[in-house]
Order: structure tokens, then sequence, then C-alpha cells
């Protein structure tokens, strides 16, 4: 049995990927079956805790038109794309298999011989581990319980995370794992700057003197974090660090995620990863009113009230 996969490389493609590789080995272990994988990028992907390498019988990179050369004749069983992009279109039209999956597409009915109907949200359209179990039940008669398997066993992982730790504890003198911390992922437009960074400031203040937490600041705005310090007394070095590690590289830095109390982000790209590895966060995403332009300090002083109310009713929950 040979099968083909074709994904993308961020932190919410990667987790399905793993998903659905950990699922396949395991339905066909007692078959004599392989994994070959396409990954629509133009970077190579270390191992990391979600992705080793060695599980695929073949790994290519392709992101150009150019590199559609790589792509060998070899003839598989099933073809499986989970991502939707025109190269992955591509990909497949020009891929020999006997059977090609994909999820609802644009085109998608003249290259795949099985579309998957998919779980939509209001909120957003990736895929979740239900898409996963409908392609494996539809395509296989497979009914099991999809289990992401997390290679923290895995030499270069460990190193990793050891690395992220030495980095907080020495720095910071933060022990991640016994120390409870909100992780604040926030990003600043022009757009009522002032007026954001004061309504984040407050909620900063907040969670200090009401929850006794320290506040890992993520963000490479060195201004704005300054602002942010200098609008409160009660904000000091000992309870708000400003962390600059990069948080677009999330699998990498998954023990800072892993070990916060709860995320607080302004960015929509993380929350979908959020959400699948179960990891309990918040996303500040004001609405679009009339108000927020014509009446900003008022808008946002009312916006500040039911975040912090909100992310209260969430701590004392979690």
């Amino acid at each position: 049995m040979e099968l083909l996969l074709i994904s993308k490389v961020n932190e919410s493609q990667l987790f399905i990927l793993n998903a659905l590789t950990n699922t396949l080995v395991s339905h066909f272990k007692k078959k004599k079956s392989s994994i070959s994988l396409i990954l629509i990028s133009n970077k190579k992907v270390e191992d990391n805790f979600l992705f080793l390498e060695k599980k695929y019988l073949e790994v290519k990179y392709i992101k150009k038109l150019k590199q559609l050369k790589q792509i060998n004749k070899d003839k598989y069983d099933y073809l499986i794309s989970i991502e939707n992009s025109l190269l992955g279109l591509i990909i497949s039209a020009i891929v020999n298999s006997k059977i090609k999956v994909s999820f609802k597409r644009l085109f998608g009915y003249f290259v795949f011989n099985k579309i998957i109907s998919q779980k939509k949200t209001a909120r957003h359209n990736f895929l979740d581990l239900i898409d996963v179990s409908n392609l494996l039940k539809h395509i296989f008669s497979c009914s099991i319980e999809i289990i992401p398997k997390y290679h923290l066993e895995n030499p270069i992982v460990i190193k990793n995370h050891e690395m992220i730790h030495w980095i907080f504890n020495t720095n910071y003198s933060v022990d991640l794992v016994n120390t409870d911390y909100v992780l604040m992922d926030i990003e600043f437009g022009n757009f009522q700057k002032s007026n954001h960074i004061k309504m984040i400031s407050n909620l900063c203040d907040h969670l200090i003197n009401n929850f006794k937490l320290k506040i890992i600041f993520i963000s490479n705005q060195v201004e704005e974090f300054e602002v942010i310090m200098n609008l409160s007394k009660k904000l000091t070095s000992e309870n708000i660090i400003h962390s600059k590690q990069n948080l677009k590289d999330t699998i990498n830095y998954f023990p800072l995620l892993k070990n916060s109390i709860l995320i607080i982000t302004n960015k929509f790209k993380i929350i979908h990863f959020l959400e699948l590895i179960n990891k309990a966060n918040y996303e500040i995403r004001g609405e679009w009113k009339l108000s927020k332009l014509f009446y900003p300090v008022s808008y946002f002083k009312n916006y500040s009230k039911k975040t912090i109310s909100e992310i209260n009713y969430m701590i004392k929950n979690l």
C-alpha cells in the first residue's frame, strides 16, 4: 500500500498531518505499506514535537512551479491532500494515484476522486480532528479515535525544550514549570495605538493585582512595551517580562505555550493551533463599531471592562 500526503507547514497543518500519519500507520500496520510526503514549503522542517521526517519514506519540499519536475513517476494507491493551495492542486493533478482525496476546495472536483465534507465554524475554516476522522471513515472505513502523538522523546525535541527552559530560567529567573504566568502575544497596529496600549496596560495591572500572576509579554515592539511599563507603577521587571522570542515559530517555543495558564493574543492565526492542542486562550478582537472611530476613549474603556471580565471568568475556571 503506497500513500502520498500533501500538506503545508504551519503549526495547525503539522498537527493535522501528525494525527493523520499516526492513524494511517496504526491502521495499516499489518500490511506492507509506506507513506511519502510533499510539503508546500521552500524551507525544510526540522524535527519537532509534531513532525519527524523519518516517519515518511520520502519527503519533498515544493514551493514553486519550476520544482514540479521533482515529482517522480511512481504510482500511489492513495493521494491525500490536507492543504488547499493552487500549487497543491496542480501537484495533485500531476501525481499518478488510483484514488485522490481532499476536502472541499475550489476546482477540487476536477482533480480528486473523493471530496470529504469539512466541519466549519463561524470563526474559521481550518481542518480539525473531526475532519481527519471523517476522512478515514469514508475512505478506509476506519472508525477509531484520532489521537496525535507528540514526539517529546526525540533527542532534538528534548534539547530544544531544555534550551527554552534554560533561557527563561537564566535570563528572567522564571521556572516555566513551577511559575504561574500568563503569556501575552500582542501586536499593536497604528490605528488607535495609544488607546490599545492603555487597554493592555490596564489588563496587566488587573492580572497582577488580582491573581498575583507573572506576565510574559511576547513582542518585538520595544517602544510600545516601554509605554505599557511607564503607564503604571505597579508593573515591574519582577512581575512582567518582555521576552522577544518570535512566536511565529510556535512549534519550537511549545514549552512556553504549554506551561502558561492562559494565552492572551490578538493574532487570529495562532488561535486555531491553540484550540487544537487544547490550550486555554483568549483572543482580543474588538468589533468594528462607529464608536471605535468617533468615540475611541469610551469604546476602549468599555471594551477593556468586557475583556477583563471575560478573562477573570476564564482564570477562575481553569
